[in-house]
């Protein structure tokens, strides 16, 4: 899964139109440098890529006022939206920190349903790692680095914290908190 695609295709989704240095202006105000490993060049790199695949096409707007030189605009095509989709679910599912952060990000462009599934599979698999870490085999004395019990026992920690925190936004989103993008679009029916 790749976080930069998902921040990229996110960006663009919620403008509509964008040239590169609106999303990169996006991602940096997002400060996404400090809970992503993305950098400015991958931004770029990320919209030459999703162009290439079909996922992104340039369009020429007569909305936006263009200062200074020409700049390439982007749009997100259906097979991006597709893309986008199955990065966020897939990142809202993820146990990796990088990716998760991303997927919240973006969690109210789904439905309040879909986000609700999404977060049980990511606290069942949470359990089933604290589970497996807490059967790994510790030694007073380990004969190598991962048997030692207090690496084991970050390990334990840290997937605990995330399972908590899962858990927290599951029930912020059952309770009813936030916007979700499907809800606005009912009420404006």
């Amino acid at each position: 899964m790749s976080t930069v695609r998902l921040l990229v295709l996110g960006s663009i989704l919620r403008r509509g139109i964008s040239h590169g240095y609106a999303v990169l202006s996006d991602i940096t105000s997002w400060h996404a440098d400090t809970w992503t490993n993305v950098k400015p060049g991958s931004i770029y790199h990320a919209l030459d890529k999703l162009e290439s695949q079909g996922m992104t096409r340039s369009v020429n707007s007569e909305l936006n006022v263009k200062l200074g030189p020409s700049r390439k605009e982007y749009t997100v095509t259906k097979k991006g939206e597709i893309e986008f989709i199955a990065l966020l679910e897939s990142a809202l599912v993820s146990i990796d920190l990088q990716q998760f952060s991303a997927g919240i990000a973006f969690m109210n462009m789904l439905s309040r349903q879909k986000l609700n599934a999404l977060l049980q599979q990511r606290r069942i698999a949470l359990k089933t790692s604290i589970n497996f870490l807490r059967s790994l085999p510790t030694e007073e004395r380990p004969p190598d680095p991962s048997k030692h019990p207090e690496l084991v026992g970050i390990w334990v920690s840290y997937v605990e914290n995330e399972a908590a925190t899962t858990e927290r936004i599951l029930a912020n989103v059952q309770a009813g908190k936030y916007e979700f993008k499907s809800e606005l679009l009912e009420g404006e029916r």
